[in-house]
């Protein structure tokens, strides 16, 4: 009887770290730039766009490490980070991501950071 009660409480526990996980990818958009528990910092870039290349679906920020090339595809989630405006995250395109606005991107491939899972866009004005 001890056994089932102890598997029980891993079963527990593990449906509740992949519940998290699970409701923080489904909630992300509604968390502003750089105030994703466990992912911003670690698993993220924060920084500023320097150039975008429409053709290539490439974006170059600069941030604190240097600056850094990452490929946008047709699977990366686009937000727009409306926080300061008091306003709602909406889910934005790729001509949101402008030279000169803020952003985080969290890669698909953290070893690599070549490629973007999300990419949050801070929109400061209307």
């Amino acid at each position: 009887m001890r056994t089932f009660l102890s598997g029980i409480g891993v079963a527990v526990a593990l449906l509740g770290v992949i519940s998290h996980a699970h409701g923080q990818k489904e909630t992300e958009r509604f968390i502003p730039i750089g105030q994703s528990p466990g992912v911003s910092q670690k698993h993220t870039s924060i920084g500023e766009i320097a150039e975008v290349d429409q053709q290539k679906q490439m974006v170059t920020i600069v941030e604190p490490a240097g600056r850094r090339t990452v490929k946008i595809t047709e699977k990366t989630r686009i937000w727009l980070d409306r926080t300061k405006l008091k306003q709602t995250n909406l889910v934005g395109s790729f001509a949101e991501l402008q030279k000169g606005r803020r952003i985080e991107i969290k890669y698909a491939d953290p070893e690599s950071r070549q490629i973007a899972d999300w990419v949050k866009v801070e929109i400061a004005q209307p």
